[in-house]
């Protein structure tokens, strides 16, 4: 595990969140009521922020001043990317990679989320149609000891 920026992040509570890259009506309206809530809490989300309604719920938190861990599915960023510069001068971000490979794939992106939730004292799922990839991870997270939900 490779990390850059504010470590200290991994020693407040973590709360993962994923959004499938194609989700079903009404899921970024519900992943934004939740972002606006969270953020007043004092927890860290940890995402690969990477589907459309994970980079709004990005936008959202840091807006807000919170803080987050933005885990890659591949090595860590040589350059800051812009949008994440100013909190990341701030101390509120943290990046974490778990593999150290040049690109990402799909068992990157997979081994990424898994890692992330595993990181996690509880999960958050936008809603998602059962034939997405997140429906595996979902299902088996909701009966293990990791709290697993999905915004309603």
């Amino acid at each position: 595990m490779n990390l850059s920026g504010n470590e200290e992040l991994l020693d407040r509570p973590l709360v993962a969140f994923f959004a499938s890259r194609t989700a079903p009506e009404g899921a970024d309206d519900l992943a934004r009521q939740w972002a606006y809530e969270i953020s007043l809490s004092d927890k860290v989300v940890i995402s690969g922020f990477h589907s459309p309604i994970e980079r709004l719920v990005l936008d959202i938190l840091l807006s807000q001043g919170a803080s987050v861990v933005v885990a890659i599915g591949r090595s860590l960023y040589h350059k800051i990317p812009s949008h994440l510069q100013s909190a990341y001068d701030e101390g509120r971000v943290l990046f974490i990679s778990f593999r150290d490979y040049d690109r990402p794939s799909f068992s990157n992106s997979q081994l990424r989320n898994w890692a992330a939730a595993d990181l996690a004292e509880q999960v958050i799922f936008a809603p998602f149609e059962p034939s997405s990839q997140l429906a595996t991870l979902y299902y088996s997270l909701s009966r293990g000891a990791t709290p697993a939900l999905v915004l309603q």
